[in-house]
């Protein structure tokens, strides 16, 4: 075979090579990949969970319990998101009886049902997208929280108001073309405010429930909640 046979065999064979060349993919197809991307807007939605009440000095602050609530979410722009909560929860709180000795000031219980909203801005650590299905998010808020058909017990004292912040994790998974299953782990911040005869006593002992120390200590309560959303307006 001569040289310029050998240059047309060659320049046949690379042509026949090329369109097979040229179906080479580089990296994942858009189904593929580990990154998608998210049409958001804003979502309506409902959630459930567990509020774990943390112990105050005293000991009258509401037992943990159910908490259900209603949620809205915004895109703000990537990757952070605006989220307003609104809840409520039935449960009860120990009653002392500032009168009684220390060893014997236990009453009974009464009701401390509580209602709260919070307005708390999200931050996507993905971006508006997914990885392996799920957005991880971050977030810090404030809000307040109150009691509700409550009545003073023996002790002068029922859940009052009080600013609450709130921080905590989410992960948020996609489960169809317009729902959204999330899940969230935060941290209300309060506090829990004691009537003034909290001070004082005329029990035998004259010690009284709460002779020093502040009257509104804070408290750290972890929420654990499970959302369904929707998206709205598109």
């Amino acid at each position: 075979m001569t040289a310029s046979r050998f240059l047309i065999a060659a320049l046949a064979v690379a042509a026949c090579a090329s369109p097979a060349a040229a179906q080479v993919v580089v990296g994942h197809l858009p189904a593929q990949s580990t990154l998608q991307d998210l049409n958001d807007g804003q979502r309506v939605g409902v959630f459930a969970g567990w509020l774990s009440t943390s112990r105050d000095p005293v000991g009258v602050r509401a037992h943990s319990a159910p908490i259900v609530g209603l949620r809205y979410d915004l895109l703000m722009g990537s990757p952070a998101y605006f989220s307003l909560r609104l809840f409520g929860m039935k449960s009860e709180h120990d009653v002392v009886n500032p009168n009684a000795p220390a060893t014997n000031r236990a009453a009974g219980t009464a009701s401390a049902n509580q209602v709260g909203a919070d307005a708390s801005v999200q931050l996507s650590l993905t971006g508006e997208r997914t990885w392996h299905g799920v957005q991880p998010l971050m977030n810090l808020g404030v809000g307040f929280i109150a009691g509700v058909a409550n009545h003073f017990d023996l002790g002068k004292y029922a859940p009052g108001a009080s600013i609450m912040y709130t921080y905590g994790l989410g992960a948020r998974m996609p489960t169809g073309k317009n729902a959204d299953f999330r899940v969230d782990v935060g941290w209300f911040l309060y506090q829990v405010r004691y009537p003034t005869v909290f001070r004082v006593t005329t029990a035998t002992d004259n010690i009284a429930v709460r002779a020093t120390g502040t009257m509104t200590p804070l408290t750290a309560n972890r929420a654990i909640t499970a959302s369904w959303t929707w998206g709205v307006f598109r």
